[in-house]
């Protein structure tokens, strides 16, 4: 008897399981035993920096940089749980960081030597984002499978804690009496951020997940005493990423 019910409930829910494996097999897709609640990925890129604070200004005009040495690679996790077909809350964290070695621009040493210094700067939010997504990322076929939608395109907001490091180390002009002197000067700090996203997630299978996604970051921060007069550091900028996560 025990058998014959096993048997019978292993081909009620072939059948019942029958139109999704079809349809799966038709458009590629595959299928789940139901709508996933939660998502975990991870995401590299690139961060870049709007550097629009007068420390970025001075290091352009007095060193050999640019507005695009300040951005840097990125590496990011995140973690997603969905409230409703169409609504994820996420928390996520990334790092970025630039390091790059310059010289004065119009200034040598005695020795006709370049008178250099290196550069640094790390982001790392901290941050928790509504997501929402304009269809429904799958359906349900009777009470057996979930099938995921190839596409999925969405739009989302949030805020967070950004820890951000800036440094220069190396060799300085004093332009009191233009000696030239070793130093490090340096700010470091925890900022207040928001954000705006958007993005489109591929569906590989029906657990894996790759995604396609654009955040810009407003932030800026109080300077250390090493840049004591200087308006707040400007940490904001806009990032780009390519991500796996796993569907649970």
């Amino acid at each position: 008897m025990k058998l014959r019910r096993t048997l019978l409930a292993l081909a009620s829910l072939g059948v019942a399981m029958a139109p999704a494996m079809a349809s799966a097999q038709s458009n590629g897709d595959g299928f789940l035993f139901r709508a996933p609640k939660v998502q975990i990925g991870v995401r590299l890129g690139y961060a870049g920096a709007a550097a629009q604070s007068a420390v970025f200004d001075d290091a352009q005009q007095f060193f050999t940089l640019d507005r695009s040495d300040f951005g840097g690679g990125l590496f990011g996790a995140e973690i997603a749980v969905r409230v409703s077909e169409r609504m994820d809350v996420a928390l996520a964290f990334s790092n970025s960081s630039s390091r790059v070695l310059s010289e004065y621009r119009d200034w040598v040493g005695e020795d006709d030597l370049p008178i250099q210094q290196e550069t640094t700067f790390t982001r790392q939010p901290i941050t928790a984002s509504m997501k929402y997504y304009f269809a429904d990322r799958g359906r349900s076929v009777s009470r057996f499978a979930w099938i995921p939608n190839r596409f999925a395109p969405y739009l989302g907001a949030g805020v967070g804690l950004m820890r951000y490091e800036f440094a220069q180390e190396g060799e300085f002009v004093d332009f009191v009496d233009y000696a030239i002197f070793p130093s490090r000067f340096e700010s470091d700090g925890t900022a207040g951020t928001a954000h705006l996203l958007g993005g489109i997630e591929t569906s590989i299978t029906p657990r894996m997940v790759m995604n396609l996604e654009g955040r810009y970051e407003w932030a800026s921060h109080d300077m250390g005493v090493d840049w004591q007069g200087y308006d707040p550091i400007d940490l904001s900028g806009f990032q780009v990423s390519v991500g796996l996560a796993v569907r649970f």
